[in-house]
């Protein structure tokens, strides 16, 4: 599949707060048509360093193969965006989001529209929700909402400290600190040997992450979006506990899966297919309210 780059004008990100780039980039847009009569639609977000194919390329053939037509946007700062490197802020990312739902609603007005966020991108969608996401659905996947009272604040202090007194530098663990994202060696192989995949976040990008928290646990209280939350039990990014915290608070929540075998990259371990057909499941038991 081809990436189709989609002048998507995302008019509201002119207002972003943070150091952003220029209102109404392009940004890559990779899409998997429905086979057949599109049945759902889905929008998905990818996670920090990341970019919309590299995460979502097995699962949404999986999904187009059942009628679900999947758009995977490389979100602001990350992936082939000409902002790359640039740490747009937590305002930005969730602006573009509920555009992009605006303009995928606008398109398909009559199917539902699933909003899939995965670590940063399922932050995104928590905090998008409560700014006019539009969205019948919304699932989060090892999603970076573990914020407010579920965050040590020892460690959002340390990130604020760095993020002020060397913003630029880059961490890469130093060989003392190794994450695994997933048991499969070949997704691990693919994203390493893409030069569009970004693997140690800097001193100011880990604290917009923390702020990305923070603003998500802040949000969930508002949140009537039907919701399932996704969680592997291995993931060494994020604990279960932290986020089951935040998405208990969830009003619309309707669902909570811990994988067992699950890794942080839920959609690309070893046992990914079981996940696509859950996800896969609910996007077409979501329904479009009356009227709408």
């Amino acid at each position: 599949m081809s990436p189709v780059r989609l002048a998507l004008l995302l008019l509201l990100a002119a207002c972003a707060r943070a150091p952003a780039p220029t209102p109404g980039e392009a940004l890559p847009l990779h899409y998997w048509p429905a086979r057949g009569e599109t049945r759902a639609v889905i929008l998905a977000l990818h996670g920090f360093g990341d970019t919309g194919d590299l995460a979502y390329e097995d699962a949404a053939r999986a999904w187009s193969a059942r009628g679900i037509a999947v758009y995977a946007p490389d979100q602001r700062g990350f992936g082939g965006t000409a902002s790359r490197h640039d740490w747009p802020g937590v305002d930005a990312l969730a602006q573009d989001a509920v555009a992009m739902s605006h303009h995928l609603r606008a398109h398909y007005p009559d199917v539902p529209l699933v909003v899939i966020g995965h670590s940063m991108g399922g932050g995104i969608a928590l905090a998008a929700a409560a700014e006019g996401l539009e969205a019948d659905a919304l699932v989060l996947v090892g999603p970076a909402i573990a914020g407010g009272d579920a965050l040590n604040p020892l460690y959002r202090t340390a990130a604020r400290i760095a993020a002020a007194a060397v913003p630029e530098r880059r961490w890469t663990g130093g060989g003392l600190i190794t994450i695994r994202p997933t048991d499969n060696p070949e997704a691990i192989a693919r994203a390493v040997a893409d030069p569009r995949h970004i693997g140690d976040p800097t001193s100011r990008e880990l604290y917009g992450l923390v702020e990305l928290m923070d603003r998500a646990a802040a949000v969930a209280p508002v949140v009537t979006i039907p919701t399932l939350t996704l969680m592997g039990a291995r993931d060494e990014v994020l604990t279960p506990a932290q986020v089951r915290r935040v998405e208990e608070r969830i009003p619309g929540r309707v669902g909570y899966v811990l994988y067992p075998d699950g890794w942080h990259w839920l959609f690309r371990d070893l046992q990914a297919p079981r996940v696509w057909q859950d996800v896969g499941d609910f996007v077409l038991s979501a329904r479009r309210p009356s009227g709408g």
